[in-house]
């Protein structure tokens, strides 16, 4: 039955196709750089899985600097450990080539991470005892199927297929569930309080470095499990957020 139902899931980026009207692009494209107002472009990272990736590598990640060309780097991280120089905390998919290099070239790199450490460590806790829990067993599996369907098919795509509104629409329905999921059982629902404030800082940051660089075009590196809430928070309050089609030209 879960396999039956994992099939249908698959679909889903067809429907959503029709609702974001985004040609999907391949590896034939021909970079081009942002326009010459404030508009922010969002890259998913897929953190532990760029290291299996046939081509979204760490390395890779590195280069959109390059093809993207942006004024402004915004990236998961605490804006206290880039002061500081250490870089804590800051996810490899960023650390290890897109962060050096953009610094290299003098763009401005803005840390817009959130998090409190006691409300994390229980966040960690209870998503563990979460998808242990017998109750809710068959929608965790499903949700642990579709994570791992979508780490099988970041391995074989390369930056412009895991960052097409497809796959951000499919990663939004996943959260989606696993909050609706969580959320009619009151020992998990700080899952849920948690990632959205965490979210909501993360906005509100990128937001505070849009203020300070107006007129920027802005890149805004995150895990991937970010993107979409991010980009639709932006455009709630009138950022236009740019689609991958918007960033590459087909030749």
């Amino acid at each position: 039955m879960l396999k039956k139902i994992l099939l249908i899931v698959l679909f889903i980026p067809l429907f959503f196709n029709s609702l974001y009207s985004a040609e999907n692009s391949r590896t034939t494209s021909k970079r081009r750089p942002f326009p010459q107002t404030t508009e922010v472009f969002v890259v998913g990272g897929i953190h532990q899985s760029h290291e299996r990736a046939k081509l979204y590598t760490y390395q890779r990640m590195g280069q959109l600097v390059s093809e993207l060309r942006p004024e402004l780097l915004c990236v998961e991280a605490e804006q206290r450990y880039i002061d500081d120089g250490s870089d804590r905390g800051m996810p490899y998919d960023f650390q290890k080539f897109m962060v050096p290099l953009a610094r290299k070239q003098g763009i401005p790199v803005v840390g817009i991470d959130w998090w409190e450490e006691k409300r994390g460590d229980t966040w960690k806790q209870l998503q563990k005892e979460a998808f242990a829990d017998p109750t809710i067993a068959p929608e965790t599996a499903l949700l642990g199927g579709l994570f791992r369907l979508l780490n099988g098919y970041f391995q074989e795509r390369d930056f412009a297929e895991i960052n097409s509104p497809e796959i951000t629409a499919l990663w939004e329905a996943q959260n989606e569930m696993k909050y609706k999921v969580f959320r009619q059982h009151p020992k998990y629902k700080a899952i849920d309080e948690f990632e959205k404030d965490r979210n909501n800082h993360m906005v509100e940051n990128i937001l505070q470095a849009i203020r300070l660089h107006p007129g920027k075009r802005v890149l805004v590196a995150v895990g991937i499990d970010h993107k979409y809430y991010i980009e639709r928070e932006l455009r709630r309050r009138g950022i236009r957020t740019l689609q991958v089609d918007e960033v590459i030209s087909t030749r």
